[in-house]
């Protein structure tokens, strides 16, 4: 009788010990889902084109603010069109992420609309989408940055082109 006793509560606490294991593992996996640090992701990324509300064809002027305070304006249609041209290739995906600091972000004008697009993370209609960093991402950064060097050669001089790419 012992012996079935002790061998019915050893299968007990090793299927509770499984459970346990499961929950944890499911845990740490929708943790993981996510960037490094943040909360997961529950969305796939998509084009930004697809949540911008406007047609990047079409805009006429960028304002340009980096993290540092300093700002550009680009009125020039082909440097706005080369700017649109990176934009279309960004994806971007819902998140509940806070932005904390920035390396710039932009406002884009069209008519009486105007967007903000940001280098990491862009608000629009009380969401947050987060950059995917991905080449078409980087390749962005490092435009915008070498737009603003162009300009300002002491603009953020702790930050090379290069960690772009």
């Amino acid at each position: 009788d012992r012996r079935k006793e002790n061998a019915v509560v050893r299968r007990i606490a090793a299927n509770v010990l499984l459970a346990a294991q499961a929950v944890l593992a499911a845990a740490v996996l929708a943790g993981c889902a996510g960037r490094p640090g943040g909360p997961a992701s529950e969305t796939d990324p998509v084009p930004l084109t697809a949540v911008l509300g406007i047609d990047l064809d079409t805009v006429e002027r960028i304002e340009i603010r980096y993290g540092d305070g300093r700002g550009l304006m680009v009125t020039d249609s082909e440097t706005v069109r080369g700017i649109a041209d990176r934009l279309k290739a960004v994806t971007v995906r819902e998140s509940e992420a806070e932005s904390v600091g920035y390396l710039y972000f932009m406002d884009l004008f069209q008519g009486d609309q105007t967007r903000r697009v940001g280098d990491r993370y862009t608000h629009l209609d009380d969401r947050t989408y987060e950059t995917v960093q991905n080449e078409a991402g980087r390749a962005l950064n490092a435009f915008i940055l070498s737009l603003g060097r162009e300009r300002m050669p002491d603009l953020l001089p702790g930050i090379s082109v290069d960690s772009f790419s």
